[in-house]
């Protein structure tokens, strides 16, 4: 594969950035606030479900408290109508009766009514202290949220800083190579999970100890000035430096 001077050597500082910026992240990602921080996420996870939960269960129990208020409500104005009637004294005997006895029924079922009212409407301030205790657990984890991330900025200060420089000087490079040649290296990197291109000096390849096919060999050696090859056995550029 065809590929200037200029460009080889770029990519393999590329690598070399690549290979640091996968150091950072790593660094990042061992000190212990990252695994208080993932550990608070799954936490503010349970609580946002819980709290879904409980407010459905207290909208439900509202509306149960709401339906047994209107249901005393219609109770009262049917039974001032009824004492009304009675107070009057209209009516046959038998009616005024009838109308006593209804009197007595709806008693019974205000007696019922308020008793429910009673059961649901606790429920109900259960279902919002539930709602109020996850709040509070929920700034409890905000809290420690923000603690564990000024200890990670405090921790990671330098290394966020040298991270966001190479991230820079990585989109730089990458901008400046041919790229047919950087889609390959990308491609091996991917694959490799970080290394897409290794320098080839002589019969070694720099920074590592392996035994190429002689094919191979013969295919690196012969390169020239302003060639690459796509090692097969080692899933990735090699550039050759001498």
């Amino acid at each position: 594969m065809k590929a200037s001077p200029a460009d080889q050597l770029k990519l393999l500082e590329l690598q070399q950035v690549d290979t640091r910026i996968l150091q950072l992240r790593a660094a990042r990602k061992k000190h212990p606030a990252v695994k208080t921080l993932d550990a608070l996420s799954g936490r503010k996870e349970d609580l946002e479900r819980a709290k879904v939960a409980a407010r459905s269960h207290a909208k439900d129990t509202e509306r149960e408290v709401k339906r047994v208020e209107q249901d005393l409500e219609r109770l009262d104005a049917r039974q001032e109508v009824m004492d009304a009637r009675l107070a009057s004294g209209e009516g046959s005997h038998k009616d005024l009766q009838a109308m006593q006895h209804e009197l007595n029924q709806m008693a019974q079922r205000r007696g019922v009514l308020e008793n429910e009212l009673i059961e649901v409407m606790a429920v109900f301030e259960d279902a919002e202290s539930k709602i109020a205790q996850l709040d509070k657990q929920m700034e409890a984890v905000g809290a420690d949220e923000e603690a564990a991330n000024a200890e990670l900025r405090e921790a990671m200060g330098e290394v966020e800083v040298e991270l966001e420089e190479k991230l820079a000087k990585r989109a730089e490079l990458a901008g400046e190579i041919d790229s047919e040649l950087l889609d390959e290296y990308e491609y091996f990197k991917d694959r490799s999970g970080g290394i897409g291109v290794y320098e080839a000096k002589g019969r070694a390849i720099v920074g590592m100890n392996v035994a190429l096919p002689e094919s191979e060999w013969h295919e690196i050696t012969m390169l020239k000035a302003d060639e690459v090859y796509l090692s097969e056995e080692l899933e990735a550029v090699v550039v050759k430096t001498e």
